[in-house]
């Protein structure tokens, strides 16, 4: 018995000193088993995403109720830390980073230039008989639209992640802007102003990198991260694996028109062009047709309030011509409200 205790504890001896002769490798066993283990939590947590959304490869979705719709984020989040801490920065991911990079900076370029030529034709166009409002509205967004619109990569299998599926989801729940302009047209502007000056400048990308979060790491420290890219990684659940996949970007820039009119004929905007007596006819038509249960003065100071939040302040509403409880004040309550409006 003795001679087999001491022969066990040989080998034990023996065993010990091999994993300090070999200190990498039994090192590098530790970081394979980590990685594995990391893969493994990342399949289980998209089994449980795939399970609720019912999703598929072609990026189909059942629609989500408000808890299954917060469930499903959480999992995003968990699977979007998972990835970027297996984000391994190689060269050829640099690479990609650095090209996709590039491409949303340029759309986003191209997205505030296009909306300041749209908004200097609708200067040239526009036609005061339809147009109330005229809206000029820039997008920058992802768009999934099938299996094209992620790529397969050669290092898919490291990351162990399904993502066509997830980036999937992602879109449809992120279904928001990554960049976005807007402005409405203002006919004191002209057309040999500036984009700055017409009010479509990127202040965004001012030269600085937006290396935030997952985003700062020293492989990256070159690269001059534009506003997009961090709006995706830091902002959403997108992992700068699913960046270097994502395949459909679309910058789109609209131009709306709008015609906007009351009962009464009324456009919006009526009173900017109304002589005071043409206002207060308008009010008191209205305060005619009043629930019997309000008096005139009553009416015409909620009315007022509901149209004209902005010009309704302390001065107007509690002072010497407030009319809610006195209707022989509604004449110079109105002229105050008329003032105000066209100061």
């Amino acid at each position: 018995m003795n001679w087999m205790k001491q022969l066990r504890i040989k080998w034990k001896m023996r065993r010990f000193k091999r994993r300090f002769e070999r200190p990498d490798d039994c090192l590098q066993l530790s970081q394979d088993k980590q990685l594995v283990n990391v893969r493994k939590k990342i399949q289980r947590i998209e089994r449980k995403i795939a399970e609720v959304t019912k999703v598929d490869q072609e990026g189909f979705l059942k629609p989500l109720s408000e808890g299954e719709h917060e469930s499903v984020r959480e999992l995003l989040r968990d699977r979007c830390y998972l990835l970027n801490a297996l984000f391994a920065a190689t060269p050829t991911e640099i690479e990609r980073f650095c090209q996709v990079n590039d491409i949303l900076f340029d759309l986003t370029k191209k997205m505030y230039s296009r909306s300041a030529a749209s908004y200097r034709h609708v200067l040239t166009t526009y036609a005061p008989a339809f147009d109330d409002d005229v809206e000029i509205e820039g997008r920058l967004r992802f768009v999934f639209n099938g299996p094209e619109s992620v790529l397969q990569l050669e290092n898919d299998a490291y990351y162990g992640s399904d993502f066509r599926s997830m980036i999937a989801v992602l879109s449809h729940l992120d279904d928001l802007d990554i960049e976005c302009c807007h402005n409405s047209l203002d006919l004191t502007k002209r057309g040999d102003m500036t984009d700055e000056e017409l009010g479509f400048k990127d202040c965004l990308n001012d030269g600085m990198t937006w290396a935030e979060g997952c985003l700062c790491r020293p492989e990256m420290n070159h690269i001059c991260i534009c506003h997009a890219v961090h709006d995706l990684c830091t902002h959403k659940e997108y992992s700068i694996p699913d960046l270097l996949r994502m395949n459909d970007f679309w910058c789109e820039v609209g131009i709306t028109h709008q015609h906007i009119v009351a009962q009464d004929g009324a456009r919006m905007g009526w009173w900017k062009n109304y002589s005071y007596d043409e206002f207060a006819k308008k009010l008191r038509i209205e305060a005619e047709h009043r629930p019997t249960h309000l008096r005139f003065g009553q009416f015409i100071a909620i009315r007022t309030a509901e149209l004209f939040p902005d010009a309704i302040g302390s001065s107007v509403w509690c002072g010497a011509n407030d009319c809610f409880y006195d209707d022989t004040k509604v004449d110079d309550y109105l002229l105050d409200i008329y003032n105000q409006l066209h100061v």
